[in-house]
């Protein structure tokens, strides 16, 4: 077994050579040893290959207040078997995708403001999460569903997304969308990201005499929560054979606690207080590129 150390930031070109000779005399003072950093992307991404459970605790507090002093992610990454990852699970709202979904939805029709509070009361998990979504989703009833098609042509992806699924797929990875949202939206990010498999939450719409689709303000049953999460995550590590350590998941808030706790890695991504509580890794000024960084992958690795 293996530790690393990795420290990284996407979105500025900020790891200068003086940091990087900052953070090696810290890694020196507590291995006793010398360790050459590994570059992963230039400015943005570098490595330490650590001597497993031999470097003091102290080095950790350390790396905690560089990380606030110099707005650069540090990361203390265990390697319990193969380090690239054989499944990939990925939260869609703020995780994949910028917007939390239905709150995109309720902007269509004037109640962005009733909605959003709900959604962060949720995300934060303050408040029950099916009890949420029924509540916002009641608030679409009677509205025309034409308004799923302007929420696709504008959802903006995350920087890093893209490669991501593109390159755990290139490496024979499966690769999994599981999201409290909706299919109308993970079903086109499939098509437009390659995800293996996507799960979601599903509107449930009706077609009126005039032939216009209207949201009846219900959830078809059963709702995917963050049990049915947990349960996605085991069900592909029962099909494909593979071992808990061979997963990586990915979100942002509460729904995401349990499969992020029963991953190999669980990545907090820009997260919520709840989810940051049991994450391995936390990216804060990493795009999800970081993702691959944290499983070894390089610039060079990855397939744009």
């Amino acid at each position: 077994m293996k530790d690393y150390l990795l420290i990284s930031n996407t979105n500025e070109n900020k790891i200068s050579n003086n940091y990087l000779d900052i953070v090696s005399k810290h890694v020196k003072k507590s291995t006793n040893e010398k360790i050459a950093y590994k570059e992963l992307s230039f400015r943005k991404a570098y490595q330490w290959e650590l001597p497993s459970n031999q470097y003091d605790i102290k080095l950790k507090k350390i790396m905690t207040d560089f990380q606030s002093n110099h707005g650069i992610d540090c990361n203390f990454i265990i390697e319990t078997s193969k380090r690239k990852k054989k499944l990939l699970l990925a939260d869609m709202d703020s995780t994949i995708i910028k917007e939390e979904s239905l709150d995109e939805l309720a902007k269509q029709i004037g109640k962005e403001k009733e909605v959003s509070f709900i959604t962060n009361e949720a995300m934060n998990g303050r408040l029950d999460f099916k009890k949420a979504l029924k509540k916002r989703v009641a608030i679409l009833k009677g509205n025309t569903a034409d308004i799923l098609e302007t929420i696709k042509k504008n959802v903006n992806i995350n920087d890093g997304a893209k490669e991501l699924v593109k390159t755990m797929n290139v490496n024979g990875s499966i690769t999994v969308l599981v999201s409290g949202g909706f299919t109308f939206l993970t079903e086109y990010l499939k098509d437009v990201l390659d995800f293996t498999y996507t799960h979601a939450n599903r509107l449930q719409i009706i077609e009126r005499e005039s032939k216009k689709f209207e949201f009846t303000g219900k959830v078809e049953e059963p709702i995917l929560d963050k049990n049915a999460k947990l349960e996605y995550l085991n069900d592909y590590i029962k099909k494909y054979n593979i071992s808990h350590k061979d997963t990586i998941c990915v979100g942002d808030g509460a729904n995401d606690i349990e499969m992020i706790k029963n991953a190999s890695i669980g990545v907090s991504f820009y997260g919520k207080t709840a989810l940051n509580k049991v994450a391995d890794i936390h990216f804060y000024n990493t795009n999800l590129l970081g993702l691959l960084y944290a499983q070894g992958y390089a610039d060079s690795d990855i397939i744009y």
